[in-house]
């Protein structure tokens, strides 16, 4: 992804105090390091996380075992599954999408709209009864979890298909919960997100090759869940060429530099972080906002460092580590970030008002 289009998500995604958006591989391990890395960035009541990470938990789990696989070559393979958690306003927002044939398709929205007719009592007593009468299938729940994610949430369960081929077609889901509402709590606060967008981010995340996006708060005790979580995704990624722990190093560094650099509005370290492929490689994008009086140096220096060869850049590394100054060292991380990119970095400035501009650096593993 150009680093520009980071600005365009990050734009798109503007209501947004937090989304997360994964796509890949999926195991038991990655559920929670999804958990953690939205319970370390919302601020709700500890029974509020709870209950949300639960959904979580069940929503993934629908992708790990209610998926349909393709037992034969057919035009699946740019359809990939896909897990989001958004807070918008004050309604928490889980999707997912995954492959199912049709005779699945089928049985899914039977069992949709019958559960989406039901009131509390009527949905305590289904899944009481299912449970007592152990509804199983060979794959574990049955209609349980739709069931209980209807009792949690106290909502509709939104769904919806697209045809794919003779055989299969996309499943989308999502489910929103938020806390009890108050007078106080006004109809711009109450932000709708239609399954429509979860099915528009799918299409943008398939075509730039996305598989992982985080935007919100970038506070030092929301990075470490996020690299959790990225080093669960790694060790699924049998075909991957390059170093891990370069990767690792090199994730850490742009995660601190948007932790630390970031500019304060409205509180918080408000920013964007991408995970893309690109002809066979990584490439990993931030975004966030920056004093526009830091704008000229900062793009000085990123011009000065970026042009440099290895060489040059060993040499520039050791200066600056000799070198002491009020801000620490803060180019070190730039010089090592070029020095690990396997092609040039890639910077991008645009002003947003008259005190900050938008800051987008990409490198490439």
């Amino acid at each position: 992804m150009e680093v520009s289009a980071a600005l365009r998500l990050f734009t798109r995604l503007k209501t947004d105090r937090f989304s997360l958006a994964y796509m890949g591989q999926f195991d038991d391990d990655l559920t929670y390091a999804v958990m953690k890395a939205n319970e370390s960035s919302i601020q709700e009541p500890q029974f509020f996380k709870k209950r949300l990470s639960f959904l979580i938990a069940e929503c993934f789990q629908n992708i790990i075992r209610h998926e349909d696989k393709p037992d034969i070559i057919t035009r699946t393979n740019n359809k990939p599954k896909v897990f989001i958690v958004r807070n918008v306003g004050t309604r928490h927002y889980i999707s997912s999408s995954n492959l199912v044939t049709h005779p699945k398709k089928e049985e899914l929205i039977i069992k949709l709209k019958n559960i989406n007719i039901l009131s509390e009592e009527m949905l305590k007593s289904a899944y009481m009864d299912a449970f007592e009468n152990n509804e199983l299938s060979e794959k574990g729940g049955a209609g349980l979890g739709l069931l209980e994610m209807a009792r949690k949430t106290g909502a509709q369960l939104e769904y919806s298909f697209e045809f794919v081929n003779y055989f299969f077609a996309i499943f989308f889901f999502q489910i929103c919960l938020e806390p009890k509402k108050t007078e106080e709590v006004s109809e711009t606060q109450q932000c709708l997100v239609h399954i429509n967008e979860s099915k528009e981010l799918y299409d943008l995340m398939n075509t730039e090759n996305i598989q992982m996006f985080r935007k919100g708060d970038f506070s030092q005790e929301s990075v470490l869940p996020l690299i959790e979580l990225i080093e669960g995704n790694l060790k699924l990624q049998k075909n991957f060429e390059g170093s891990k722990k370069k990767m690792i190093y090199m994730l850490i560094e742009l995660l601190q530099n948007l932790s630390k650099h970031a500019m304060v509005v409205n509180g918080e370290r408000q920013g964007i972080f991408i995970i893309s492929v690109k002809n066979n490689k990584y490439v990993l994008t931030s975004g966030n906002y920056i004093d526009l009086k830091s704008v000229e140096p900062l793009k000085e220096k990123l011009k000065e460092i970026s042009d440099l060869n290895q060489e040059e850049l060993m040499k520039a590394y050791k200066k600056t580590l000799k070198e002491e100054s009020s801000n620490g060292n803060a180019g070190i991380g730039l010089i090592e970030l070029c020095k690990y990119s396997s092609e040039k970095i890639i910077f991008h400035f645009k002003p947003v008002d008259e005190t900050m501009s938008f800051f987008s650096l990409s490198i490439t593993v």
